[in-house]
């Protein structure tokens, strides 16, 4: 099931994982006293993030909390004060309606999913965020901050930032351009790279996008939300923190591209052997746990294949377009 579903689904071994004396290493450089080598944290926290310390990490990898370690407590502090300040705004200018559509979703997945922390505070987070940004509330935006909540539970705060801080970096693939470029990236690489795979998604009608009776909408939402919505929480955080730690060069956006083909590829012959309007979509929108360091690695993999054999430019994804 769902992301919302899985939140006590165990965390899987990844072929890619620290060493005991790297994690160390990662605890030892989030403790310096000056300031945290960000170059070091990042290349360790691509192996994965220990969850004692995936809460701290994720601040520095997502520019929440700068390296240096001077005012640390004092910007702390008025992080905290800002994101009050953020959070009565909203509470002075009620949307019944707005509230109305957020407490339906979130009280729909609350319900099979006990294990979040509360319904309250992820309608608290997604308002604030809403009414700060003056965004419009979509469905996606529950699943995407899901991971925050659960990471962060001990502080609203450090949530909201985190949060605050992925969106910026969707702000480009979550508009409607930017959702149909990645996904003509996808389809384009898909029928080069998994044609057999591509074929039959296409003979079951599975590669329409662009509307909610298309069969592609599962390719629409696992570019959008970072397969948030589709994959078990464990499974997410260990991609997240690849995205979150991924060199300056490219996007997250083309890793993403890469990762989902790689998704593809990983289940391919589970794929094959569905049809139907029930159990391929069923399988589409509710993946399996997987190994995500292979996962990485492979998406890695395909990247480098296709700037050889010219399949996409050097920006990436947007380049092949």
């Amino acid at each position: 099931s769902s992301l919302l579903h899985q939140l006590a689904s165990p965390p899987l071994r990844s072929a890619a994982m620290l060493t005991p004396r790297e994690e160390q290493e990662m605890a030892e450089v989030l403790e310096s006293e000056c300031a945290v080598e960000m170059d070091k944290l990042a290349t360790l926290c691509r192996l994965g993030i220990p969850e004692r310390l995936r809460a701290e990490a994720w601040k520095y990898l997502l520019g929440v909390t700068r390296p240096e370690k001077a005012q640390e407590l004092s910007l702390g502090k008025l992080m905290e004060q800002r994101y009050l300040r953020l959070e009565r705004a909203w509470q002075s200018d009620p949307q019944l309606e707005l509230t109305r559509r957020i407490k339906a979703e979130v009280r729909g997945h609350h319900a099979a999913a006990p294990h979040l922390r509360s319904r309250q505070r992820l309608e608290r987070l997604l308002r604030t965020y809403l009414h700060c940004h003056a965004a419009d509330y979509t469905s996606g935006m529950l699943h995407l901050l899901a991971p925050f909540e659960h990471v962060y539970r001990d502080s609203d705060t450090d949530a909201y930032f985190g949060f605050e801080g992925l969106m910026g970096q969707l702000s480009w693939a979550l508009t409607f351009e930017g959702r149909k470029q990645m996904a003509v990236a996808l389809l384009t690489l898909l029928r080069h790279l998994l044609p057999e795979l591509y074929a039959h998604l296409e003979a079951e009608e599975r590669l329409t996008t662009g509307s909610p009776a298309g069969g592609g909408g599962w390719l629409d939402s696992w570019l959008s939300l970072l397969l948030s919505k589709e994959l078990p929480l464990p499974c997410v955080l260990r991609l997240w923190d690849a995205y979150f730690s991924a060199p300056p060069e490219g996007s997250l956006q083309e890793l993403h591209t890469f990762v989902c083909l790689a998704v593809l590829e990983t289940c391919q012959d589970e794929l094959l052997e569905l049809d139907g309007d029930e159990e391929l979509p069923q399988y589409l929108q509710h993946l399996p746990a997987m190994d995500m360091g292979r996962v990485v690695t492979s998406a890695l993999n395909m990247r480098d294949d296709c700037l050889a054999r010219g399949l996409c430019g050097s920006g990436g994804t947007r380049g092949a377009l």
